[in-house]
Formats: C-alpha cells, structure tokens, sequence
C-alpha cells in the first residue's frame, strides 16, 4: 500500500486520472473500504490488475486529504509512494507528504519528503499533534535529493539508481 498527504482537496476524478495515466497496464478504481462502501461493481480481487484507492479527511495540518492506493506490487512500496507522491505533486501543482524512512536513521519513523513547486525536502512530523486543533505543522528541515527511481506501466520498479 502506498500513502500520501496532500496539501489541498483533489477531486476523485482527479486522483482517478492521474494513476491511470501513470499506471496504464492497471484498472484504477475508487472504493471507500475504509467506511463500508460496497466494493464497486465491475472490481474483480482476483484480477491483479484491478487496483483501488480511496481518499479520507487527514489529521496532518495543512494536508487535509490523506490518500492510500491498495493492490500495487508488493515490492518497492516506499520508492513507488516517493515516485507517485512526487507525480501527483507535479501534476496538480499541490504539496504532497509522503512518509520516508531515512536511510542513515531507518528506525526513526518520525521523518517524511514533501514534493513543492518541482522540489522534494525532508521533514520531521516528530513535534506534530496529528489531529489537535493547535497543533504544530509538519516542520521542513531542508532540500533532500531522492534517488531517481523508474517504474513501469504496472507499478513494478524498473531501475533505482
């Protein structure tokens, strides 16, 4: 499963749009799963290319929409989220959080890479109050350079560098 945050509301239609276009091989739908929606119709579970997604009201300040993709490949799941976090945030011009394990500190889970304006930075949620009406935003600790990754029209990783 890869999650995000995004900076404002995107319509389903929107979100709908931009996996398909970047994951043409898959069927992309839509399905609150979460809050009991019936699966849609013509889904199939046994069809491994039949994906979904569903969209939910965020507790992180300033990305009111959180966004999870169901039924990608298994593997490269974080290098997958990074790369379609990055995408989505090119795509509609919206700050897109994406939550990152650190490579030089792999056990802290406090640590994330936003994508605004063209640019990916390292931040740390560790002082952030998820869902407090005061909370203190998401704070950027600086620019963070993110291996380029490929992937194919499948979701499968190609090359990581």
């Amino acid at each position: 499963m890869e999650e995000m945050y995004v900076g404002r509301v995107l319509t389903v239609a929107q979100i709908q749009a931009f996996l398909q276009a970047v994951l043409p091989e898959l069927t992309v739908f839509e399905w609150s799963m979460m809050v009991g929606e019936d699966e849609p119709m013509v889904f199939d579970s046994t069809n491994a290319t039949h994906i979904f997604f569903e969209t939910t009201t965020s507790e992180v300040p300033h990305f009111p929409q959180h966004l999870a993709i169901y039924r990608t490949p298994h593997e490269d799941w974080e290098a997958r989220s990074l790369w379609l976090g990055q995408g989505l945030s090119a795509t509609y011009a919206v700050a897109v959080l994406v939550p990152f394990t650190h490579p030089e500190q792999p056990l802290d889970p406090y640590y994330d890479i936003i994508f605004q304006n063209g640019s990916s930075y390292l931040a740390d949620d560790s002082q952030t109050d998820f869902g407090e009406p005061d909370a203190k935003p998401v704070r950027i600790l600086g620019a963070y350079d993110l291996p380029p990754a490929t992937f194919d029209a499948s979701g499968n990783l190609i090359e990581a560098r």
